[in-house]
């Protein structure tokens, strides 16, 4: 079968031209794989308990670009759109904020923001608590998530102490799972108080190593890639090449892939193969710079 290797939902991208094939691998598309699976049905699974004075909570923690905010917008997708209830009411399940600073208001700023509702981001923290609240029970939010909440961590003891504070008010108020997303920093968020670390559960997204189920990942990523030949990303090979790479980081590899793929595409030659991998190979991860030699 002409493009086997190919999804057969994808192949009809193989008549596109060259510049329709790269915007198309561009856009964002999940990949199955055993960690992100078990996280959405952990997710999915606390989204569905019924409302009690203390729901459970969790930390999802991860490295950098490890797929963590990929899996909570699959998630998001999956679980979490938005529909009118037979009551006429404009339903919310799942209530998505991203902070980037250790600020109350910045919590509930960026709920308000969620929400598209007119606020006025300097007015006092009473006022913005308040709306984000009666927001979040109007739309009868069944969960909500912070991401990034590592960023707490660079405020002083005191204001990540306000804010932690706050979000398990907000969990005790709403009687609702409270989601908190951010790299493995935000543990340290935990020890501040015993309470924290009482009230949430962790999971984490490890990176990872090279064996079958990261060989089937390959495959998958492979099969929503439109090249014209099949590299076989998933031979022993090439796997232990894109994971020394990639160090085993989910969001490397598919930018990895992603960058080959797309010089495989304007050259040619339509597949990725050792050599454009190691041609590559100036993405593995560091704590310096980058630097592609041009």
């Amino acid at each position: 079968m002409e493009y086997s290797h190919i999804a057969p939902q994808f192949r009809s991208v193989m008549e596109l031209s060259d510049l329709e094939r790269i915007k198309f691998m561009e856009e964002a598309r999940w990949v199955d794989y055993p960690a992100g699976n078990k996280l959405l049905d952990l997710l999915n699974g606390l989204l569905l308990k019924p409302a009690r004075p203390r729901m459970p909570n969790v930390l999802v923690v991860g490295d950098s670009n490890s797929g963590k905010t990929t899996v909570i917008h699959r998630f998001k997708t999956l679980c979490g759109k938005p529909y009118i209830s037979d009551d006429g009411v404009s339903v919310r399940p799942v209530v998505y904020a991203e902070i980037h600073k250790p600020d109350e208001r910045e919590l509930y700023n960026a709920i308000l923001e969620n929400f598209w509702a007119p606020h006025n981001p300097a007015a006092p923290l009473a006022k913005l608590r308040h709306q984000a609240i009666h927001l979040i029970r109007e739309a009868r939010t069944r969960m909500l998530i912070i991401d990034e909440i590592h960023t707490v961590n660079n405020g002083s003891p005191a204001k990540k102490s306000d804010v932690m504070n706050e979000l398990k008010m907000l969990a005790n108020t709403l009687q609702i799972p409270l989601v908190l997303v951010g790299t493995r920093v935000a543990l340290q968020l935990l020890s501040l108080d015993p309470q924290y670390s009482s009230r949430f559960e962790v999971l984490s997204l490890s990176n990872w190593v090279v064996n079958p189920d990261f060989q089937r990942f390959l495959k998958s990523f492979e099969s929503v890639l439109p090249l014209k030949k099949q590299s076989k990303l998933f031979s022993p090979d090439l796997a232990t090449l894109i994971h020394a790479i990639s160090q085993g980081i989910t969001g490397n590899v598919e930018y990895l892939l992603q960058e080959c793929a797309r010089e495989a595409i304007q050259t040619g030659s339509e597949l990725i193969d050792r050599r454009l991998l190691e041609k590559n190979q100036w993405m593995r991860p560091t704590k310096g710079l980058r630097v592609r030699t041009l």
